[in-house]
């Protein structure tokens, strides 16, 4: 969402909020979830995919154009789907009693063990088929743009993609090389393609346009 305002050329007040502060603001948020906006003074919105869709059709032209509905929303698919099939590599640290684990599992040396597996089999198995996937949808949108054919200017399946795809590569995440998307080089050169926008580029310090993608 944040890269879609940034591509709008949207102003916002980016307000984070500290893990010791979470424990406290959960039960006073919607759905118990981030992230959440508030548009002049008005009611709370939530859902991340709600808010990227409402951006895009809101505060730009370019980002969710109504003529390419289908084909933004088809890689938004395919990019939900790969995250679908990360996410019990991760939640199996942050709450492994969503798998039936106890709440200090991660902490142990089980957990340790099955945590590493689980991840750096993912990676060199799972994540090179949507890789692949990805770069089927840049080769069939003429590969050297973006992922929907015949748009000019990125959509909210590019901010996606991208949000996405760099969370691999920032080193945050033990047992995932910041390497592991260079086995796809198309995707390597489409992240920083859109990295360099100029309304993205040196915008983020977390990365974001500033290290290898």
């Amino acid at each position: 969402m944040r890269l879609a305002l940034a591509v709008a050329g949207q102003d916002y007040e980016d307000e984070r909020i500290n893990f010791p502060d979470w424990k406290d603001l959960k039960p006073k948020t919607p759905y118990g979830q981030l992230p959440l906006m508030v548009v002049d003074d008005g009611p709370t919105k939530t859902q991340s995919g709600a808010m990227l869709r409402w951006v895009g059709s809101a505060c730009s032209k370019t980002l969710y154009p109504a003529d390419k509905i289908y084909e933004i929303e088809e890689a938004l698919g395919v990019l939900d789907d790969m995250r679908k099939a990360w996410e019990p590599c991760v939640y199996m640290s942050m709450a492994p009693t969503k798998y039936g684990r106890a709440e200090d599992f991660a902490s142990t040396d089980e957990g340790k063990a099955l945590i590493q597996s689980m991840r750096t089999t993912w990676i060199q198995n799972e994540l090179p088929i949507y890789l692949g996937r990805i770069e089927g949808l840049l080769e069939k949108a003429g590969g050297d743009k973006w992922l929907v054919a015949g748009c000019n200017d990125p959509t909210i399946a590019d901010c996606m993609a991208v949000s996405q795809l760099r969370a691999y590569t920032k080193g945050h995440m033990d047992h995932v090389d910041k390497t592991c998307l260079e086995s796809h080089p198309k995707v390597v050169a489409y992240v920083k393609r859109f990295c360099d926008l100029p309304q993205i580029k040196g915008r983020y310090s977390d990365g974001i346009g500033s290290s290898a993608y």
